[in-house]
């Protein structure tokens, strides 16, 4: 018989509840060669599993995920907000849940942020913890799981400092992002057009041109530029492209959409709104439709 000893309680029912549910699918016909049973005793909760020894290498294995799937369920959150609070002092809940969201975020990518790098492998950090389980389901081996906790899962839980450190500064970024965005609104809804249409290549360098086809000079576009955003000042001028358009707050921007990625046109988007079009600018005139959104950025 394998018995778990659980200090706290709702853990021990949570291990319970699900060992019941998934036993259901796990086992099928063979269901009731597993007894599973929750005790109170001294003020803690034992979780007991008799017939271990009648099941295939695989029912076992789908008990270990299941155990698996329920450490990280009660743990991923509660430590990273124990390392968030511990090692880098965060105070503010809002900014707690909003760097854990991020975690999240960062463990699961969508396929678009799977191009990304990061130092944290979720899934390798989930296995680390199924084989640390693996060898007390196999071999039936009873164990306090608060033990367990402290003992074999340290190095675990220390690993989630690498993510909350990407974490925080992928949170971080997304406030500049943010501020950025708000700030270059706000000088739009100031400022009044200087420049009616602007055209905008993107092949060698960034050039601007008039609703002319007339190139606006460096030397203009130095005395338009009042307020330049916090990450372009590093830049060159004809490396920029945010700044000088705000500067200018065209009725229009027709972008060249050969080489507009989608991050940058995203950005623009979210700044500018209706006034972007993007248009093969390198063989015709004809502004062509906006490229599809994706969740590069957020809105």
């Amino acid at each position: 018989m394998l018995t778990i000893d659980y200090k706290d309680s709702r853990i021990g029912e949570a291990f319970y509840k699900q060992t019941n549910e998934s036993l259901l699918t796990l086992l099928k016909h063979d269901y009731g060669k597993v007894a599973v049973d929750l005790k109170k005793k001294d003020n803690r909760t034992i979780l007991l599993m008799d017939g271990l020894e009648s099941l295939t290498s695989d029912q076992k294995q789908g008990i270990i995920s299941v155990f698996t799937n329920v450490t990280v369920a009660n743990y991923f959150t509660k430590w990273m907000r124990e390392w968030l609070q511990e090692a880098f002092y965060y105070e503010d809940e809002t900014e707690i849940q909003a760097i854990i969201q991020t975690a999240k975020n960062i463990s699961l990518p969508s396929p678009m942020e799977k191009q990304r790098y990061y130092s944290f492998d979720f899934l390798g950090w989930q296995r680390e913890i199924y084989y640390k389980l693996a060898p007390f389901v196999e071999n039936h081996v009873s164990f306090s799981f608060d033990s367990f906790l402290y003992f074999r899962l340290k190095p675990v839980r220390e690993k989630l400092l690498y993510l909350a450190e990407d974490a925080i500064d992928e949170y971080k970024m997304e406030l500049d992002y943010q501020l950025m965005l708000n700030r270059c609104r706000d000088l739009l809804r100031k400022q009044a057009p200087r420049v009616r249409v602007v055209y905008v290549y993107l092949k060698d360098k960034i050039e601007f041109m008039d609703e002319k086809r007339k190139k606006i000079s460096i030397k203009q576009i130095y005395q338009w530029l009042e307020t330049v955003t916090t990450f372009e000042r590093s830049l060159p001028v004809h490396e920029r492209i945010i700044g000088p358009l705000v500067s200018m707050a065209p009725e229009k921007i027709v972008v060249d959409s050969a080489n507009c990625d989608d991050d940058l046109y995203h950005t623009l988007k979210n700044i500018f709104e209706e006034r972007i079009v993007l248009a093969d600018l390198q063989n015709n005139w004809q502004a062509c439709a906006p490229i599809k959104d994706s969740s590069s950025f957020p809105s």
